[in-house]
């Protein structure tokens, strides 16, 4: 009913549900919303599970696949049954972005937001929002909107908002306005304020091997390397101290740790932890 289907209940064993009597659909027929939920898709922009544009989607879908003659539906079939898409991460959970459909009807209907944006400190900030599109990038929904609080036109990370509402007041956006443009342009900007901001990392380890070319030296830079007697010394840069733990200890039963000390340290630590768990001692 809320989509405007006039359904009717009867109650009782012989009862149910069905629509009003005299009210005719044709299925089959792609409407307005239908057409621009079929052209999100074809651009790539894939609806939040259960929310109101994924249903609507689904219900083009199948209108497009009524579509279809007799003849050509079980290519359709076989196409359903073979290919599927999962954009879930493998660790871990993707942020759910559950105000897209909210988004997605003031951005169509020129309505500006109040939100609830919350940093990537943590820190919460309330929002005057004019949004003038949406960008979705590795499966991430980011609001490209005017914020009257830094009278600007930013870029929001959507599943960063903690709330939303909907203003009556209208907004217009510039004619000259280009989300593909304004983007590209911020995309840019972002990688030069990172790559300027960015410090090398550098955690020199040296290790003692029996292999000539230890596996360990697959990924990361070798700043030196000598040969005692049937052992080799390298010393590799492996960018911190995190990561050196993580990379040791599956080679610690063929490499010894000479330097820093405090690698070294965890490792016997470690091999301390494992003794007791398994009795050996």
């Amino acid at each position: 009913c809320e989509t405007g289907l006039p359904i009717v209940s009867i109650p009782g064993p012989q009862g149910g549900y069905s629509f009003m009597a005299g009210y005719k659909s044709n299925a089959n027929v792609l409407e307005s919303d239908d057409v621009f939920n079929l052209l999100l898709s074809s651009m790539g922009v894939r609806p939040e599970k259960d929310t109101e544009t994924a249903y609507q989607l689904k219900n083009a879908l199948i209108k497009l696949e009524n579509s279809v003659s007799e003849e050509h539906r079980p290519e359709i079939i076989r196409a359903k049954e073979r290919f599927f898409i999962d954009s879930d991460p493998w660790w871990g959970k993707r942020a759910p972005n559950k105000y897209v459909d909210i988004i997605k009807k003031s951005i169509l209907h020129l309505k500006k937001l109040e939100v609830s944006y919350k940093k990537y400190t943590g820190e919460l900030s309330k929002r005057i929002l004019s949004p003038y599109g949406v960008v979705v990038k590795s499966d991430e929904w980011y609001m490209v909107a005017f914020c009257e609080d830094k009278s600007d036109i930013r870029v929001f990370k959507c599943s960063r908002i903690d709330s939303i509402q909907v203003l009556d007041e209208t907004f217009r956006i510039p004619p000259s306005f280009s989300l593909e443009a304004f983007w590209e342009n911020n995309k840019q900007n972002f990688i030069k304020q990172t790559a300027v901001k960015e410090v090398h990392c550098s955690y020199p380890v040296k290790v003692k091997c029996l292999d000539e070319k230890p596996l360990l030296l697959k990924d990361f830079p070798q700043l030196s390397s000598m040969q005692l007697e049937n052992v080799w010394i390298y010393e590799i840069d492996l960018l911190s101290f995190e990561t050196a733990c993580r990379v040791i200890l599956p080679f610690s039963d063929q490499t010894e740790v000479l330097e820093p000390l405090e690698l070294r340290q965890y490792l016997l630590t470690k091999a301390q932890k494992i003794l007791t768990l398994y009795k050996i001692l």
